[in-house]
């Protein structure tokens, strides 16, 4: 507990700023050059406007709440129920070659999305599970999902709800409806295997799911 404590410590002195957060970049950039130095064409990431918490519809806020990180507002940045549950399937299937359950919080993705990678280890995960610590004593819950809603992946190389919604919708996040929102949120876990432009049918069914997640966590009726 007192090595936890330190690392946390040691990790909250190291964040940088909010602003330095905000600016810190997503994806890779390609760009093709004429020989005189000039682009001709940039292939990657697409971004859509940055919106505050408050410009964020209350809609899509609740739809990936529900869908990601349900004890978002009650847990330090680690969710001590989902990690005793992701630690009781590792030891039932210890040696049998399954992936283990990630059991990340929203806290956890954004600490993994800026500071780290996906790779899958019990080194990186324990990272991971300090910096989200430090995260949350350093920062309020409405940045959390400020930085989160902005920044993480939709597929299509969408990064952020607004790039999202332009993407699939036409429109920016500011005027997201409770379907669409549903749909972004359901993105997710599966941007590829989710995306209304691939799979109308697969991203409606699991629009459904997170509509059904909403409802159990109380967001709508």
């Amino acid at each position: 507990l007192l090595a936890i404590i330190v690392a946390v410590v040691i990790a909250y002195q190291s964040l940088p700023s909010y602003e330095s957060l905000k600016s810190s970049p997503n994806g890779q950039m390609i760009r093709v050059h004429a020989a005189d130095g000039s682009v001709i064409v940039s292939l990657g990431p697409s971004f859509g406007r940055w919106l505050s918490y408050d410009q964020i519809p209350t809609v899509m806020v609740d739809a990936m709440v529900s869908t990601e990180d349900k004890r978002f507002y009650m847990h330090p940045g680690v969710d001590p129920i989902g990690l005793a549950r992701a630690t009781w399937v590792a030891i039932e299937n210890r040696g049998k070659g399954r992936r283990l359950q990630g059991a990340s919080t929203i806290t956890q993705q954004v600490t993994r999305n800026i500071f780290l990678n996906n790779s899958y280890s019990w080194g990186r995960k324990v990272r991971e599970m300090i910096l989200a610590l430090a995260l949350e004593r350093k920062f309020s819950k409405r940045q959390i999902l400020e930085l989160y809603l902005n920044k993480v992946y939709f597929g299509g190389g969408a990064y952020g709800i607004d790039a999202a919604s332009r993407k699939f919708f036409g429109h920016p996040a500011t005027a997201l409806s409770l379907p669409e929102a549903a749909i972004i949120a359901g993105l997710v876990k599966a941007p590829s295997s989710y995306s209304p432009t691939a799979d109308a049918e697969a991203a409606i069914g699991r629009a459904g799911v997170v509509l059904q997640l909403m409802q159990e966590n109380g967001a709508i009726s």
